[in-house]
């Protein structure tokens, strides 16, 4: 087990922010493993986003929409960038500071609509998001915003989630047990999603500008909630090691097919 220690009994006491149970930073600090399932969800997105980013010689990225600014903090720590934050929700740029602060990171914030952020045309090399697009009805104008700030060269690397059947449902099949057996709380109702396919999102790249875009169905891994926080560990190292397992046959272990994927990467160069 090569976990940081230090990192471990920061979490024990950090972990938690409210009585729920959320976890307020999903960072996994460099020499640490993923400890939870959400950890895990978003240290292998960057894990994609590094593999399309690498050797390329780029110095800056923009998270949009960006929350705690977990992928932000993960391209300053482990590939040196100079960052960018923005989200609408000033709460949420809080959170991210804190959570940047937290682990020696560094970044710019800006509260802004993602369809407007306000910063210079030409101006980053990389432009991400993660669960961003498919909850903005117009998601078109998000793509030429990233166009318009894009470097020429530069990339967008977005992870939609739109809504469809996938390996999450079962997640909510167990949480029908769970409340028929044990009067558990209702579904938590989502947010607006649209129900758009890959290919309807890689058109709208490439009617933006987009260049070489591409798509990838990723993660059939089910987060499964509510779970006892002790459940966290055992999951997230059984999540591992089929990642593990699936990169002897699979250049791309997180690629899944459609119908189990919970999204899918649109890639596109400016």
């Amino acid at each position: 087990m090569n976990d940081n220690k230090a990192f471990i009994d920061k979490w024990e006491s950090l972990s938690v922010r409210n009585k729920e149970g959320i976890e307020w930073s999903l960072f996994v600090p460099q020499g640490a493993k993923p400890r939870t399932q959400r950890q895990f969800n978003l240290y292998n997105y960057y894990r994609f986003i590094n593999s399309v980013i690498s050797g390329k010689n780029y110095m800056s990225a923009v998270e949009l929409g960006c929350g705690r600014g977990t992928i932000g903090l993960f391209l300053n720590k482990y590939d040196k960038m100079k960052v960018t934050l923005v989200d609408i929700d000033a709460g949420a740029i809080n959170l991210a500071k804190e959570n940047l602060s937290f682990f020696g990171g560094k970044a710019d914030y800006v509260v802004a609509d993602a369809q407007a952020t306000g910063l210079p045309a030409n101006s980053v090399d990389v432009a991400v998001s993660i669960g961003l697009l498919e909850h903005i009805p117009d998601y078109r104008k998000v793509l030429l915003e990233e166009y318009r700030i894009l470097k020429p060269g530069g990339v967008i690397i977005n992870l939609n989630i739109p809504e469809k059947w996938s390996a999450q449902k079962f997640n909510n099949i167990y949480k029908g047990l769970l409340r028929l057996f044990f009067g558990s709380k209702k579904l938590q109702k989502d947010y607006y999603r649209n129900g758009d396919k890959p290919e309807q999102y890689l058109a709208a790249a490439a009617e933006a500008g987009f260049k070489n875009c591409s798509v990838m169905n990723v993660n059939p891994f089910t987060i499964w909630t509510p779970i006892p926080q002790w459940c966290e560990y055992p999951l997230a190292l059984l999540y591992r090691c089929i990642l593990w397992c699936r990169g002897f046959f699979m250049k791309e272990p997180l690629k899944t097919n459609y119908l189990f994927s919970q999204g899918h990467f649109l890639v596109g160069y400016k």
